[in-house]
């Protein structure tokens, strides 16, 4: 294994790797390619205004400058491990999420303080040797996962399908080596999107269905019954209507649609 976290304390977790590895990320401090010995995720209670500083002091401060720094709204005690292996090949992960202030295809971005913001905050790492081309090619794997799943899971600004919150960053690791492939056809690309999988499962375990309506974009005054197949059902509506509004399969007409979405609509006030 080559993740150890560590709570330093309530607002600081520290993730140091058993050895340096070679990485690739967004974060402020930390990111671009790199060498890393540790992974810090930071706790902030609101919106930093030098966070390139902020992270970097925090990163000296705890004598880790060889770090990534994540910096999150979101609980950072309640962070997620999950790994996935075959043979020789490990790939392990710890995150952070938060689900508020998505941020969503052909949606227009308002004009908001992010001090509170959630984000998705993802360190993966892998036991291989890979390629700069290759820690690129996980990056890929990495973000097309969340991406995918995220809109699977229904996040959303009203309509307007989501791939993310609007404030994610990811960074991958790995060994140096020569390995340029790490897409979702190649083992390690199987195992990364896996273990994407299991976070944001583990996720969604620790909440509730009113939690889910939030996600969708739904207020929670529109909750009347915590059941899942309400939850389900909006889901279902949801997904029509961004069928519809992203014009994405453009042989199915709108009447067919709308025909479909009175359909399951009526099923679901049977139900009440």
């Amino acid at each position: 294994m080559l993740l150890r976290p560590r709570m330093v304390d309530r607002d600081t977790l520290v993730v140091d790797l058993t050895e340096p590895l070679r990485s690739l990320g967004t974060t402020v401090y930390g990111g671009g390619f790199g060498s890393i010995e540790s992974v810090i995720f930071k706790h902030i209670d609101e919106c930093i205004r030098d966070p390139v500083s902020y992270a970097q002091s925090v990163a000296e401060s705890l004598g880790k400058p060889a770090s990534a720094v994540f910096l999150t709204a979101a609980n950072v005690g309640e962070y997620i491990y999950a790994a996935r292996s075959s043979k020789n090949l490990v790939v392990e992960a710890i995150a952070t999420i938060g689900l508020t202030h998505p941020a969503c295809i052909g949606s227009e971005v308002e004009g908001r303080e992010l001090g509170g913001v959630g984000t998705i905050n993802i360190f993966l790492a892998v036991n291989s040797g890979l390629s700069d081309v290759g820690l690129i090619d996980l990056f890929r794997s990495v973000s097309e996962a969340k991406a995918g799943l995220i809109a699977l899971l229904g996040l959303s600004c009203k309509g307007s399908v989501a791939v993310g919150t609007v404030s994610d960053a990811t960074v991958v690791a790995s060994r140096k080596g020569l390995e340029s492939y790490a897409g979702l056809g190649t083992e390690v690309g199987y195992l990364a999107a896996m273990v994407i999988l299991e976070i944001l499962r583990s996720h969604m375990g620790r909440r509730g269905p009113r939690d889910y309506m939030r996600y969708m974009g739904y207020s929670e005054d529109a909750v009347e019954r915590d059941q899942v197949l309400d939850v389900i059902g909006k889901r279902v509506l949801l997904l029509l209507n961004q069928i519809s509004r992203a014009r994405l399969i453009p042989w199915i007409g709108e009447d067919a649609l709308r025909k479909i979405y009175m359909r399951i609509e009526e099923a679901l006030k049977t139900r009440e």
